[in-house]
């Protein structure tokens, strides 16, 4: 196993090893390929110690742009006498949906290979579960063991969420409940009479804050007290998330007190009003109703997406009910079938007494389910000022918009479940050890004191693996290794393995909503919608690489969206790079809804549409006044300058 100047293997050893994590040990290879080191008789790089890896001049140059990490470490022995690995004998590894045949979970699990062994000099970027397959199959087994047991252990491909917002909302709406960030929109008292609204169209009867809530999340009923909020009046969560696209809401109220909707060739703004840095609450609310519209490809994609989800669906609900609750418990309590749960004893390996195995009875019967995460959105609105251009073009104006969808969409509902408070009843379990025990345990049955269970270690992932740093022209020559190091990276998790002690709890489910023990808190207020930033994008009258971009989007692989674990190797490049998003998460194209009412297009092809006079009703419908469909796609950040960009990163 080998870099392109080292041979990194996994091997026994009786010389205790540099520890490290595998971050660390590609971090000191790194090291090693600026030559930061020398060796003081040959002259050439070495390997640093861990000492002279941690100083400030080697943590700077690691940092810097010149810094190379992501390259191919790892050499795969052959057997001298084994076949040839050509094109046509060549077996598939683990893949992400992209189909990009060389993926590795660690830059460790990329290898050269000599795929004509008795040809040293020809080697060939490969991964390991590709050739684990090919040598398996080949039975050329003996010479890579190591190799072999290291692709085994390979995590297979996943898909990373790289971030989630919902700790964040929550954060600002502690801020905004508490008075520290946006503006509450001011309720006005009545006296019970309907009163004409502010000019704004902002301030809302106090009245309708006491009516029963109806079942659109974006009623004035069904908000609590600080809400609703004046728009752009604090700063929201990037939405990153991929939304489907038969869950994208099909109504889409867009709030536009600047009239930017209206774009026009002469001037990007249209017959915008002019902008003179006013406050959303001093402009009067100017409301259009758009609606979702999908090409031919949106539609087939997102009948896919519903049965790709359904078919989830099934196979999670088949796990749920054939999952054992009681694995790893020990066999007395699911041989009894008891109900309950078990008090850990402390994750220190070893023989111990049986612990404390809870036993309390069925929960009440399950309420009405909450609101689903995510799902079907009827109604989403969008706000939309000047202030937040962020780039105009020939025919188009990009905004940073604020984008208000039903909050089950983006946060997960808490549960509405009874449950069993674990303080009250570990308190009530002491109670009832000491009044079976005694205060000192001098009652206590002698079957609890005996060290008849026992704590195990369970690794998790790939275990620890001592590595040598080999030059790959040395493999063969003895004493020519320049490091040794132990990767330290393997996680445990503690089992318990014996009998257990049951013992029935007193304490009754309460309901989380109206809890009875001070130990539970009833969850806050919350808005029954959130705003999240997003893109809008807006173009001129006749112009149609808008809904020609919406359509290459919708047709666009649903990998292409996606971040995966792992790296690629991608020829001709020979380093490998992360699996991540190759376009941005995109939400939608939207048409005002006289458009989608009156005017048809074909599949997002921008032709035009003749009725039976042979008009032109895109062009010769009566003119409101021009008002431009919306593409909504992920605010991905500030644009890359390439001269900031590290040597991984280009």
């Amino acid at each position: 196993m080998s870099a392109q100047a080292d041979d990194i293997s996994p091997m026994d050893t009786d010389e205790e090893p540099c520890t490290f994590t595998v971050q660390d040990l590609i971090a000191n290879l790194s090291l090693y390929h600026t030559g930061f080191k020398k060796d003081e008789t040959s002259g050439n790089s070495r390997m640093p110690t861990k000492e002279e890896a941690s100083t400030s001049e080697a943590l700077e140059i690691l940092k810097g742009k010149n810094s190379h990490k992501r390259m191919v470490y790892r050499y795969w022995p052959r057997d001298p006498k084994g076949q040839n690995i050509t094109p046509t004998n060549t077996l598939p590894g683990k893949m992400t949906p992209n189909g990009i045949q060389l993926w590795g979970a660690t830059l460790f699990d990329f290898y050269r290979v000599n795929r004509m062994p008795d040809v040293p000099y020809l080697s060939t970027i490969t991964t390991g579960s590709k050739l684990m397959k090919w040598m398996k199959a080949n039975g050329e087994t003996d010479y890579a063991k190591d190799e072999i047991a290291w692709a085994e252990m390979e995590e297979d491909p996943k898909i990373l969420e790289l971030w989630s917002p919902c700790t964040r909302i929550q954060e600002m709406e502690e801020n905004i409940r508490q008075g520290k960030a946006g503006i509450s929109i001011p309720k006005q008292v009545t006296n019970g009479k309907e009163v004409r609204p502010h000019p704004s169209h902002r301030v809302v009867p106090v009245e309708l804050f006491l009516q029963v809530s109806t079942a659109s999340p974006f009623d004035v009923a069904n908000y609590p007290t600080s809400w609703p909020i004046v728009p752009f009046s604090y700063e929201t969560e990037r939405l990153t998330s991929m939304i489907d696209l038969d869950y994208l809401p099909q109504k889409l109220i867009v709030h536009d007190p600047w009239n930017l909707v209206a774009v026009q060739s002469k001037n990007v703004f249209g017959r915008a009003r002019s902008y003179h840095g006013e406050e959303w609450m001093s402009m009067e609310d100017v409301k259009h109703v758009y609606r979702l519209r999908l090409s031919k490809h949106g539609v087939k994609r997102a009948k896919a997406e519903a049965e790709e989800r359904k078919a989830r669906e099934k196979h999670a609900l088949i796990n749920e009910l054939t999952d054992d609750p009681y694995k790893g418990f020990g066999h007395l309590e699911k041989e009894n079938a008891l109900k309950g749960y078990l008090i850990c004893p402390p994750a220190i390996p070893g023989p111990v007494e049986p612990p404390v195995f809870v036993v309390h009875g069925p929960p009440p019967c399950p309420r009405a389910p909450a609101p689903k995460f995510g799902g079907p959105m009827e109604e989403a609105h969008l706000y939309l000022t000047p202030k937040h251009t962020i780039g105009t073009g020939n025919h188009s104006v990009v905004y940073q918009a604020e984008w208000e969808l039903p909050r089950s969409a983006v946060i997960p509902q808490p549960s509405t479940d009874y449950i069993l408070c674990k303080q009250c009843v570990e308190a009530d379990i002491a109670r009832i050890i000491r009044e079976e025990d005694g205060e000192h345990g001098e009652r206590k049955d002698p079957k609890w004191k005996e060290l008849s269970g026992e704590i195990k270690l369970v690794p998790e992932g790939r275990p620890s693996v001592i590595f040598h740093v080999v030059q790959r022209q040395n493999l063969d020559k003895p004493d020519s290794e320049e490091g040794r190091f132990e990767t330290q990276d393997c996680t445990y998790r503690a089992e318990y393995v014996g009998p257990v002690r049951p013992i029935r709890t007193t304490v009754e489910w309460q309901d989380p909503m109206h809890p009875r023990c001070p130990h539970v808190m009833p969850p806050s207020e919350v808005p029954p919608t959130v705003k999240m930033r997003v893109i809008g994008k807006l173009s001129l009258k006749h112009d149609e690489h808008l809904v020609r971009e919406a359509a290459n989007y919708e047709s666009f692989e649903k990998h292409m969206f996606q971040h995966w674990s792992g790296f690629n190797v991608l020829p001709p490049m020979h380093d490998p790079v992360p699996v991540g998003a190759l376009v941005p998460q995109f939400y939608g194209y939207y048409v005002p809804e006289s458009d989608f009412d009156d005017v048809k297009y074909n599949d997002h092809e921008g032709e035009k549409v003749e009725d039976k006079e042979g008009e032109d009703k895109r062009v010769n419908r009566k003119d409101s006044g021009y008002f431009s469909p919306i593409l909504l796609l992920e605010d991905c950040g500030s644009p890359v300058d390439p001269n900031e960009l590290t040597h991984d990163q280009k």
